[in-house]
């Protein structure tokens, strides 16, 4: 699996969710799917830990941006940490860095959401 959720705390209703390897047409719903599906735990603010992403198509960012309107919606919030350069470009490319926090450390994302 491209995805996984590496770290949840509960009272904070936080989870740290890693994104591996690429994510494109091929598996684009079952990313949403699964994202989807860290908010019916319960979860409002998440974390997407991007250091082992190699590519995201429109599509995944797509998913990305409805995740971050639903998070806020819910009074939580996404951000995303660790990103590689070729990955923030995209973000970059698709004026992501506008409206959603990029951290280049991991903890620090997680405290931000804290």
């Amino acid at each position: 699996m491209a995805w996984k959720v590496r770290e949840s705390d509960p009272e904070r209703s936080l989870a740290v969710v890693e994104v591996a390897g690429v994510v494109d047409s091929t598996n684009v719903e079952d990313f949403f799917g699964f994202i989807n599906g860290v908010f019916k735990q319960g979860v409002k603010n998440i974390v997407l830990d991007m250091a082992f992403a190699s590519y995201l198509s429109s599509g995944g960012l797509s998913v990305i941006a409805d995740a971050y309107r639903k998070a806020q919606g819910m009074g939580g919030k996404l951000v995303i940490a660790r990103a590689s350069e070729m990955v923030r470009d995209l973000f970059r490319v698709a004026q992501f860095e506008k409206i959603i926090d990029f951290y280049e450390e991991l903890e620090e994302a997680v405290e931000a959401v804290r």
